[in-house]
């Protein structure tokens, strides 16, 4: 069994490899049909190219993410209909009734397997309540009693997380001491998703903890974004970069052993290439705000090289450090 990073599919994509049974986050909704969320960028699609892509169809889909909401409740729904339909699992978003459909239990090897699902506050997901649907929310102590409650009911527990910076490659030393602490109280396995990257892989007390897997196939394109209530007001354009390219696969074998290779994405096919994966955990706020700062600049001034331009005030004093300077009133 294998375990996929962010997946948006707006056409059949060739893959050069093969797979058996496989879980992937599902970045959009599977219908256009329903009210636009305002102010983002906005992605689904109304055709599925699951099939023509993978040969088959995935054992189940992560939909604990920022976009799985993107055309509100009624293109949810639709796409839930769709897996049902098609025999997909699902889990990570729903309400608090069905418990965020959290955990999907798979059976693997005659093991019972639980998957859940939880999406970050910081990567600005629609959560579900009571009454409505959205993603489940990461909270440290529902998700502890969620793996106290299941670890004597299953035979391994595996966790996806919704979480990080975007671009960055290494994790947050907020979702560092998460992970650890869900290891420590009973999960198998963590599997993180939304930076776009590959991050960090870490082994802690025996267990495997992947922070991003980066997109398995997501690539950016036309889309229409920035909805007010009655129309979009931009078309949001974007070209990957190498590392949005990049990917890390997770293998599960029948022996709970776990493997892992790496692929990208390349003149139209994705295929295993070996890439560095990053190493480093920082450990303390400090550490990552300062490689925040560095990143930040550097990202800056590769997209400067890229497109020279005489710099505004504004970026000059953002690249600086400085403060920007409050208007008087």
């Amino acid at each position: 069994m294998f375990f996929l990073g962010d997946v948006v599919l707006d056409k059949p994509y060739r893959i050069d490899f093969t797979m058996d049974d496989f879980v992937f986050n599902l970045e959009y909704p599977l219908s256009c049909e329903g009210i636009p969320a305002k102010n983002k960028i906005n992605l689904c699609q109304d055709q599925c190219y699951f099939k023509e892509t993978f040969g088959r169809y995935p054992l189940a889909v992560n939909l604990a993410n920022n976009h799985i909401m993107d055309y509100g409740e009624d293109a949810f729904d639709k796409t839930i209909e769709f897996l049902e339909t098609h025999g997909i699992k699902y889990f990570g978003a729903g309400n608090k009734k069905n418990n965020f459909n959290n955990p999907c239990i798979v059976k693997y090897n005659n093991k019972n397997i639980a998957l859940f699902g939880y999406s970050c506050v910081s990567t600005h997901a629609v959560f579900g309540s009571d009454t409505t649907k959205g993603s489940a929310m990461i909270k440290d102590e529902a998700i502890i009693n969620e793996i106290t409650f299941y670890k004597t009911k299953v035979d391994k527990i595996i966790l996806n997380f919704h979480w990080g910076d975007e671009d960055t490659h290494y994790p947050k030393p907020s979702d560092v001491r998460r992970a650890r602490k869900f290891i420590d109280i009973g999960a198998d396995l963590i599997i993180g998703h939304h930076a776009h990257v590959i991050q960090s892989v870490e082994v802690y007390k025996g267990k495997y903890i992947f922070y991003g897997l980066g997109n398995f196939l997501f690539q950016y394109y036309d889309t229409p974004s920035q909805y007010n209530g009655q129309n979009f007001e931009a078309i949001h354009s974007s070209k990957n970069e190498k590392s949005n390219n990049r990917t890390l696969l997770v293998e599960v074998t029948d022996e709970f052993k776990i493997r892992y290779i790496t692929a990208e994405y390349i003149e139209g096919c994705l295929q295993k290439k070996k890439i560095r994966i990053p190493k480093w955990i920082p450990n303390t706020d400090r550490e990552y705000i300062l490689y925040r700062k560095y990143w930040e600049k550097k990202r800056m001034l590769t997209l400067f090289l890229k497109n020279p331009r005489i710099p505004t005030l504004k970026q000059i004093r953002l690249f600086l450090g400085l403060k920007e300077e409050k208007p008087s009133v």
